[in-house]
């Protein structure tokens, strides 16, 4: 048997305390070692004899229930580390192998014999070739040190050894009682899963350096995050923060709501999204820009695990928490607007056995990543994926409007042409309007009918074409029969990205003059009121006539 620990890597002074304080068992024997891939290391002394050292690295990791509600530790299995980096140490510390966990978690390193040296296993998964990534799992309520796995220091002898590490899930009989060396493999192990997938699907791609910022002291206080504080597990745009508040709530071991964040990561970073954020759940009448990039994110984390029921747990003891079927078509909301229902089309398009091949995630993959979805003039939208599905794989229109209609949207085109479902707000269709340069007055109306910040009905969209350069002037003034004081305020975008901001100055009005190239645009307008949570207990629709003159 050898000893093992987890620990921040940091320095040796940080080193040293935690040898001191944290240990845990990791299972010692004989063979192993020669399935995983190695790299040797140039610091041993030509002349002096080696021996293979090898051995495979586990992990606790504990799934759900039965009905996917709560945490089942009687029924925790080993699985392996994959794809981990792997250090053999010095008695100072100085690393003089290195290697990388194979799929079954083995790994192996040639050493000089009879010097003493430990095994240290680093929460990450590290690739320079093409296409390269670096995902690390970091504390960041300890300056964001990378959790490491160290054997115990040990003679190398004369002959090949073998030493296998398991990290521990620290659970006792009815709590933990030791270190959760398992959570951090247990999430590194996701993203394994999912750079695999992106892979097979054509990924060629690199993918840009992430932190997964898990700690025991993550908590749903929001605060200060090198404090824990961090509300929620979620992507932030550089860093995903997740939650391990023992007996309230812990993700390390939720597979789905892992992928959800990792999915907002690859829709940043790979992909486009157009989400503007906030608070959003399944069956909310959202901004269609919320339900198409939580809808999908919903909908990969079930491709990813090819498991529809979305499990997330947490209360005492992990015993209870929440899950929903991300595959179900029979729902009380549908809509454009209902992440439930983006996330049913894509998952149930994903599966079906009218795809080429089942559960195969390549076509879905090539549309998002395609420059065609990332460069459209339309926002992004369910709208724009079925389109851009058509234009690629046009043996799957059928299959996808069908699945559409089952979800009562009806749209056309990227834009969402012809769509009949309002979600009872008329002034909502068409989803995009349309302006004429130096013409009508466009009449559009804001509203909090379900909510704020980004609720259906709080933004109107608008298409506008350019067809020459010049200063083009934008007014938005409240409609004669408004009687509501109202704060209109615009942002006009090319492509998904955002050309201009316009922010309200007066009341019942907003004016502003750009200089535009020719190109397509699209101008969303909305009331402030209705995006600020100033009027959160009235319901109220303001609405506004838009005009665009050339000077």
């Amino acid at each position: 048997m050898c000893k093992a620990k987890l620990m921040h890597w940091t320095c040796l002074t940080r080193i040293s305390i935690l040898l001191a304080t944290i240990f845990f068992t990791a299972c010692g024997g004989g063979g192993g070692g020669s399935k995983g891939p190695s790299q040797k290391s140039s610091s041993i002394p030509n002349a002096a004899a080696t021996v293979l050292l090898s051995g495979r690295v586990t992990y606790d990791y504990v799934p759900h229930n039965v009905d996917f509600i709560g945490l089942n530790y009687s029924a925790t299995e080993q699985r392996p580390v994959r794809g981990a980096s792997v250090e053999i140490l010095d008695s100072s510390g100085k690393a003089v192998a290195s290697a990388v966990t194979s799929s079954e978690g083995t790994y192996s390193a040639e050493v000089q014999q009879d010097v003493p040296l430990k095994v240290r296993v680093k929460a990450q998964l590290l690739n320079s070739a093409s296409p390269s990534w670096d995902f690390k799992v970091t504390d960041n309520t300890s300056n964001n040190a990378i959790y490491v796995l160290d054997g115990a220091l040990v003679s190398s002898g004369t002959t090949d050894s073998t030493r296998d590490l398991n990290a521990s899930s620290g659970w006792g009989e009815i709590e933990y009682t030791g270190t959760r060396a398992a959570a951090p493999f247990a999430i590194l192990d996701n993203v394994y899963i999912g750079i695999v997938r992106l892979i097979e699907a054509g990924n060629a791609k690199n993918l840009p350096p992430l932190e997964l910022r898990w700690s025991i002291n993550n908590s749903a206080a929001d605060g200060d995050y090198t404090l824990g504080e961090i509300g929620t597990s979620f992507y932030d745009g550089s860093a995903i923060y997740i939650l391990g508040d023992a007996n309230y709530d812990i993700d390390e071991y939720d597979p789905h709501v892992l992928m959800h964040e990792w999915a907002h990561y690859l829709e940043s970073e790979l992909f486009r999204t157009d989400n503007i954020g906030g608070d959003h759940a399944d069956g909310k009448f959202m901004d269609m820009r919320v339900a198409m990039s939580e809808g999908f994110a919903n909908a990969f984390s079930g491709m990813m695990t090819n498991v529809a029921n979305y499990s997330d747990a947490s209360g005492v003891f992990q015993a209870s928490g929440f899950t929903f079927d991300i595959a179900r078509k029979d729902r009380p909301n549908k809509g454009y607007f209902i992440e439930g229902s983006v996330a049913s089309i894509i998952y149930n398009f994903y599966t079906s056995s009218e795809n080429k091949i089942e559960n195969d995630f390549t076509s879905i993959f090539q549309v998002l990543s395609s420059v065609s979805y990332y460069s459209s003039d339309a926002l992004t939208s369910i709208y724009l994926f079925y389109s851009e599905m058509e234009k690629k794989f046009p043996e799957y229109k059928y299959l996808l409007k069908t699945l559409m209609h089952d979800q009562a949207i009806w749209g056309e085109n990227e834009y969402g042409l012809n769509e009949s479902n309002s979600g009872g707000l008329a002034f909502q269709l068409p989803i995009y309007k349309k302006i004429f340069v130096n013409g009508s007055p466009l009449r559009v109306c804001s509203s909090n009918q379900y909510g704020e910040q980004n609720k259906l009905g709080n933004s109107q969209f608008v298409m506008l074409d350019i067809a020459y350069p010049a200063l083009y002037k934008f007014e938005v003034v409240k409609s004669p029969d408004g009687s509501v004081l109202s704060k209109p305020e615009f942002v006009l975008y090319s492509k998904g990205e955002q050309v201009t901001y316009v922010s309200n100055t007066a009341n019942d009005k907003v004016l502003n003059s750009l200089n535009l190239a020719t190109g397509s645009y699209v101008l969303e307008i909305y009331d402030k009121n209705y995006l600020d949570g100033e009027r959160t207990h009235i319901k109220n629709t303001s609405c506004f006539d838009v005009r665009l003159t050339v000077n």
